[in-house]
């Protein structure tokens, strides 16, 4: 059984809000988390400021640890000043393992729950050097399986994020990640046109049954969401929409009962 068996029953069929590099922070999540059951902090970056790679598009991480878990517990002190007892979970890029792993202790010490750990961006400066996005390539992929051992091995809650369709068959990443212990996976299934790409969900749970799946992207109606829950997602998570509508999310969960 898993070790997450109980968190997982307790997210199953929520409302999560994704996050959004620049502006998913602490204030921005505890005024668009009413209707959630989890807030996405970030993207944040986990970089030594000598390291030279951010251009500072995505906000970095202070790098040092009291400074670092000072900023993470004020963060979640915003959120949950606001929305009570939610989970609050950090998308997490860096370049570099150890350093991803250091901002994940410090999180967690600070008082988050949960760490996403992203492999579906491109920023930049990162996916230059074979990060986010790019470690799903086959070149890359014994660099992401190491990656995914480590943080399943810290006896910390932990999500995997990934881009649908980046690569044609998902299946060698997800058939090593059925080994491992983590929460969950989550896949952003933007598709064309505005709508969610509801065949990528519908074969991974064909696939992967037993997987607990978060999926975001375009599920921005009742009739998006109670499709994408009956397809077998576990979670779904919503981002742009609430810059414009803090009261988004609430809404369709409102709607949806």
């Amino acid at each position: 059984m898993s070790r997450w068996s109980g968190l997982k029953s307790r997210l199953k069929g929520g409302f999560f809000l994704s996050s959004m590099g620049g502006i998913t922070d602490g204030a921005f999540c505890a005024s668009r988390g009413k209707g959630c059951i989890m807030v996405q902090l970030g993207a944040y970056l986990a970089e030594p400021p000598a390291y030279g790679l951010s251009i500072h598009r995505l906000p970095v991480l202070p790098s040092d640890r009291a400074a670092c878990i000072d900023f993470f517990r004020n963060e979640c002190s915003k959120v949950r000043s606001l929305l009570g007892d939610i989970y609050v979970c950090l998308n997490l890029a860096t370049p570099k393992l150890e350093w991803g792993l250091e901002a994940a202790e410090y999180f967690y010490e600070a008082g988050g729950d949960i760490v996403e750990l992203n492999f579906h961006g491109t920023y930049e400066p990162y996916y230059r050097i074979g990060k986010l996005r790019a470690m799903v390539l086959p070149e890359n992929r014994s660099e992401l399986f190491r990656w995914l051992d480590a943080f399943a091995n810290i006896d910390k809650p932990v999500i995997a994020k990934f881009r649908a369709r980046v690569i044609p068959d998902y299946s060698p990443i997800m058939d090593y990640i059925e080994n491992l212990d983590l929460v969950g996976v989550h896949f952003n299934i933007r598709g064309v046109n505005g709508k969610p790409d509801y065949s990528f969900l519908e074969e991974l749970k064909r696939k992967y049954p037993s997987e607990f799946i978060l999926v975001s992207g375009y599920i921005w109606s009742v009739e998006a969401a109670r499709k994408t829950f009956q397809l077998g997602a576990d979670m779904i998570g919503i981002a742009e929409p609430t810059r414009e509508d803090s009261s988004f999310i609430e809404k369709i969960v409102s709607e949806m009962k």
